[in-house]
């Protein structure tokens, strides 16, 4: 895929943003960007990760029950750090700081937890095309993606529900690239549409049903999306 930013995103979901708040901003001395509004009671607080950004996304209404994703950690390379730090976010899934380098990571890498790791190895280098770093190990820009033997996602109908839920992958057109991510072997979650003048965005899901936001986001194309 022709990149728009060399940079994951990942996304999260909560009912309790004071918690969240307190932990990115105090624990993990992430700077807080900016914040989004993307419905009524749904506010996305978006953390700085070298260039990759934590999603935090807030809402009013009460969660539904939902299995938990397949994205079970995240670590964060920290400038000046020498030693490694550990900890869960409030909705429990694990987040590292690390000295950039270590494991490869110069900006962020996400943990995928799988029964299948060679199936899903197949579908992010085929289907997604990033591309290898390690016999289990994927790289998009300079991110990296970690796939481990362990409990998977599940296939869900949305992709709301507590802790981890989503990456994001910023490309320049949406509707291309969900349409070949589908022949390349990915499975539909939901089509494109319009979000304001601000993106055009979709979202794929991987064999284990863990949903991959992609977006073309206008600040990054140069392009405003067209209404639907």
């Amino acid at each position: 895929m022709r990149l728009a930013k060399p940079h994951l995103d990942i996304g999260l979901f909560t009912n309790d943003i004071a918690s969240h708040r307190s932990f990115w901003n105090e624990e993990v001395g992430l700077k807080l960007d900016h914040e989004l509004k993307l419905d009524n009671g749904w506010i996305q607080h978006r953390y700085d990760a070298h260039n990759s950004v934590i999603k935090v996304n807030h809402v009013t209404e009460p969660l539904t029950s939902q299995p938990r994703s397949g994205y079970s950690g995240l670590t964060i390379a920290r400038a000046g750090n020498n030693s490694i730090w550990q900890g869960q976010h409030p909705n429990g899934d694990t987040v590292r700081l690390i000295p950039p380098g270590t494991d490869g990571i110069v900006g962020i890498g996400v943990t995928v937890s799988t029964p299948n790791p060679a199936r899903m190895m197949t579908f992010y280098l085929n289907a997604m095309e990033f591309e290898q770093a390690g016999p289990m190990i994927a790289r998009c820009g300079d991110s990296l993606l970690f796939v481990e033997e362990g409990p998977g996602g599940s296939i869900t109908e949305d992709f709301m529900g507590p802790a981890f839920r989503y990456l994001t992958v910023q490309i320049f057109d949406a509707d291309q690239a969900c349409e070949q991510i589908v022949a390349r072997g990915g499975s539909l979650g939901r089509e494109p549409v319009t979000f304001e003048d601000v993106a055009r965005y979709g979202f794929v899901c991987d064999p284990d049903g863990n949903w991959i936001e992609i977006s073309a986001r206008a600040s990054l194309t140069g392009i405003v999306p067209k209404p639907d």
